[in-house]
Formats: structure tokens, sequence, C-alpha cells
């Protein structure tokens, strides 16, 4: 079963705090769908069952990448920055920062902003919907790496699915090892256009994830809301009944 998608897995097989696990072929998440072969795309539709997928990137990233469609497969754009009003920032804005450092400080201000902005809480809000209402075949949800945005919502439906948290930064971190192609490539590109090592270190800085920027949400939710299932309630329109829906409709014994 081959997938040419950087940066995809299913979050079937993860166990929670029960000992029941989610449901395999449901919920998958991965970087853009571009290009993608013919045997991917039946694999997706036949394998998987694929009928939903959600796409969080801005449209000029769409622009430039369009995902490649999928017969009988509904596409949905979620342009999750686009509802924060965030600045765009591309790759070379990244190189800019030109330390480790200050692009920390920037992505622990990105994951700050997906749980705090009422953007985000709007734009989560559809996302879990979207992941109810589709009741019979799978859901991937993609941003353009899917490190950060998609990292981030992986890690709310874990949560919400009751899953511990050292399962929830195995997933999060696997990034690191499926993107290292990919990143290498950029990188090269970028030392190609000029750009020194200081500068590309904090590209290379922006490509992955890292342990601390999770940490950094949870410890906020904890924080400002207590648990995950208040933040969830209060702020995602997302209440007892539904979380119950979804634990019945994605975890399996």
């Amino acid at each position: 079963m081959k997938v040419q998608i950087t940066n995809f897995r299913d979050l079937g097989g993860i166990k929670n705090r029960e000992g029941k696990q989610v449901k395999p072929r449901k919920l998958l998440r991965s970087g853009q769908l571009v290009d993608l072969d013919q045997e991917t795309q039946t694999t997706l539709v036949d394998t998987f069952n694929l009928t939903r997928i959600i796409d969080f990137r801005r449209s000029f990233e769409i622009d430039e990448s369009p995902d490649t469609p999928l017969e009988n497969v509904e596409y949905v754009n979620l342009d999750l920055l686009g509802k924060m009003n965030a600045k765009s920032s591309s790759l070379a804005d990244f190189a800019k920062l030109k330390s480790i450092e200050a692009v920390d400080q920037h992505m622990l201000g990105v994951y700050e902003d997906l749980i705090l902005n009422p953007g985000a809480q709007e734009g989560f809000k559809e996302f879990l919907d979207y992941i109810l209402e589709n009741k019979d075949g799978a859901t991937i949800f993609h941003c353009f790496a899917g490190k950060d945005r998609t990292g981030y919502a992986s890690a709310l439906l874990l949560l919400l699915l009751d899953v511990e948290k050292e399962a929830i930064y195995e997933d999060f971190l696997i990034t690191n090892s499926e993107r290292k192609q990919a990143n290498d490539a950029l990188l090269q590109q970028f030392r190609e256009q000029g750009f020194d090592e200081a500068q590309l270190e904090s590209l290379a800085t922006a490509l992955y994830v890292k342990e601390d920027y999770l940490d950094h949400a949870f410890h906020l939710i904890e924080k400002k809301f207590g648990t995950a299932e208040k933040y969830a309630a209060e702020y995602l329109n997302f209440d007892s009944e539904k979380l119950a829906e979804l634990k019945a409709m994605y975890l399996v014994e």
C-alpha cells in the first residue's frame, strides 16, 4: 500500500487511557496533497475510503500548489491563519530571523494563537464539526508541511479522545523524520539562492517541530481552561454530547 504524500499517517491504532484505539482508516493527517500519482489516489479512495479533505492552507499556498482533485471526495478549505488575521510568513521570512531563539519565540507565539485567538477558535470549531459530520468515510486534514496547523489539530483530536500525552507527543514528533527529505531539498534550494549558514539554520529550525511547542500548547490549555474538555466546550462549541459522539465514532475496543 503505497501513499506518495509527505508526512502522511493514519491516527488509527493509537491507544487512549482506557485501552481503546483510534479507529483505523478514519482520521488521516498529512502535508499538502500535490501532484498525487494514480496509485496514491486509488489507495486514498479505495483503501482508506476517503470522503473529505480539510485543507488548512492560505489561498496563496493553494494557488501555488493546489491539491490533486479526487473523484467523489469533498474538498473543504479551512484557512486557519486567515481566520486569525495572521501575517503571512514565507520560508524566506523565517530565514531572515537569523537566530534559532527568534524562530522558537515566533513558533511558540503561533501555538499560543492557535488556542487563544478567536479566529482560530472559530476555525477549530468548524474543524471538529466537519470531523463529526463525516460519519461514513475517512477525513484527511493537512496544511503545507503537515506540522503546525495540522500537528495541533491532531493533538487536539487525540486530547479529546482521551489519549495519553506521551502518545500525542510521539505522533507530533514523527513529522521530523517524515519531513527530513523534503526539508533537506528546501534548504538546498535556499543555499543555492545565496542564503548564509545563519539564515539556513533559522530556516531549518522553522521546518521542524519541537516538543517545547506542544508543551507550550498543553500548559496554556491547562492554565487558561483547566482541561481540554472545558476548552472545547467553552470556546469550540464542543459540549459533552458532541464529545461522546466523537468517542463513539472514532474509538474501538
